[in-house]
């Protein structure tokens, strides 16, 4: 049995206002031909499959192209659940479609999937309660059983798992409690010596995280113990951690995150992206291995102190990376060099300009956090080589409205 882990597609994420759906089209693509060369049984995507509670219609369109191209027919079985960032009743409006190509999807917690008979040459399920499902893949009648939780939130639960939320560590105890509990009754339906597996979009404590994993649904959500994961599991295939990443728990039980599919924050810059394939044995122990993603951009930072430097990272850099510069100075730029230098390498995201205040206070600061008047003053000084006038000044804070010595951008 051989089971590729994914997670967190995130379609229809923008970059900075950059639409990546060329590139996670390539990195699917990429996918699906890794499920084929490594003869997968059953792919399992670990949640937020969407960025978003109503993606773009392209990346819908990119979505059901892909299931359909996994599935194989129905002869290799997908199993689906919902991340903090689906919508879960949107993801399962085409079960009844779905569930002919042998793709499972649970969008709340204690859902059951339904029952469907593929026959011995396409996938089954076999059996089915609330958060778990039993299916037969085709080759040699192999049975996966999975405990499929989708983002466990308080709201998505139904239930109030908090006893007190004004003391966090209670709440934290509380929450952990009650999913290791649901999990524990849920996973005496596995079968012993079979190939077992749990599923979830969580955080574990420990976990490193990323800053592209906002957090957009609220009702109580909080951090699940490592070791609260039931033994019985031959492995954990978690989404939620965009960094691919792994713990041990309960018996050396494999709790890993396979991590986003993309680079989608300047923090994730560097990291590499990869799936999980995992291989059961007849004994139901685990073994996995992973396979890097190569398609898509990479993300590149850039932090330099001169614009001579500058020049010369992006002349080193991959002219497809989507670029983020911190351009640290002593003295103003050239008021062009901005525009001229965004028009020679469209893909740099953000460009900003840090200036040191001189000898006596080294930190760089940027130029938005300076006083408006002092912007000013900088810029018709770089601009036009003399000094602002005091009424040429009063004219400019007369304008915007501004008091000597506010601030810039504050609310």
């Amino acid at each position: 049995m051989r089971i590729l882990h994914t997670a967190d597609w995130h379609l229809g994420l923008r970059l900075n206002g950059r639409y990546r759906h060329d590139e996670q089209e390539a990195v699917l693509d990429e996918l699906c031909r890794i499920a084929d060369d490594q003869q997968i049984d059953a792919v399992v995507i670990a949640g937020d499959v969407f960025d978003t509670y109503n993606p773009p219609t392209e990346s819908e369109s990119l979505f059901y192209r892909t299931m359909t191209r996994l599935s194989n027919g129905g002869r290799r079985a997908i199993i689906v659940i919902a991340g903090n960032h689906d919508s879960p009743d949107h993801l399962v409006a085409t079960d009844p479609y779905a569930r002919g190509l042998g793709i499972v999807t649970v969008g709340h917690p204690k859902d059951a999937p339904l029952l469907f008979d593929g026959g011995t040459e396409r996938v089954s399920c076999l059996q089915t309660a609330p958060s778990f499902v039993r299916l037969r893949t085709p080759r040699n009648g192999q049975i996966l059983s999975v405990l499929a939780l989708p983002y466990p939130s308080e709201s998505r639960l139904r239930e109030v798992l908090t006893r007190d939320i004004s003391d966090e560590e209670t709440a934290m105890a509380d929450y952990n409690r009650r999913i290791k509990e649901f999990m524990e009754e849920t996973a005496r339906l596995f079968a012993d010596g079979g190939a077992n597996i749990i599923t979830s979009h969580l955080f574990v404590g420990g976990g490193m995280e990323s800053d592209s994993e906002r957090q957009i649904q609220v009702g109580g959500a909080y951090v699940v113990d490592r070791q609260s994961f039931p033994a019985s599991a031959g492995y954990v295939a978690l989404g939620h951690l965009h960094r691919p990443q792994e713990q041990c728990g309960q018996d050396e039980l494999p709790v890993r995150y396979s991590g986003s599919i993309l680079q989608y924050s300047m923090s994730e810059a560097g990291q590499e992206k990869s799936v999980t394939v995992v291989e059961f044995g007849s004994d139901g122990r685990a073994s996995y291995h992973t396979i890097p993603l190569t398609a898509g951009r990479t993300l590149l930072r850039i932090h330099v102190e001169s614009v001579a430097e500058l020049e010369a990272k992006l002349a080193e850099a991959d002219p497809q990376s989507w670029i983020d510069i911190v351009l640290r100075l002593q003295e103003p730029l050239n008021a062009d060099y901005g525009r001229q230098l965004r028009a020679a390498h469209p893909n740099i995201l953000g460009f900003i300009p840090q200036y040191q205040l001189g000898d006596a206070d080294p930190q760089a600061i940027s130029i938005g956090s300076l006083a408006p008047q002092e912007q000013f003053r900088r810029f018709v000084e770089q601009a036009h080589g003399e000094p602002v006038s005091d009424e040429v000044m009063k004219l400019f804070l007369e304008l915007v409205g501004t008091e000597p010595g506010d601030s810039l951008g504050e609310e």
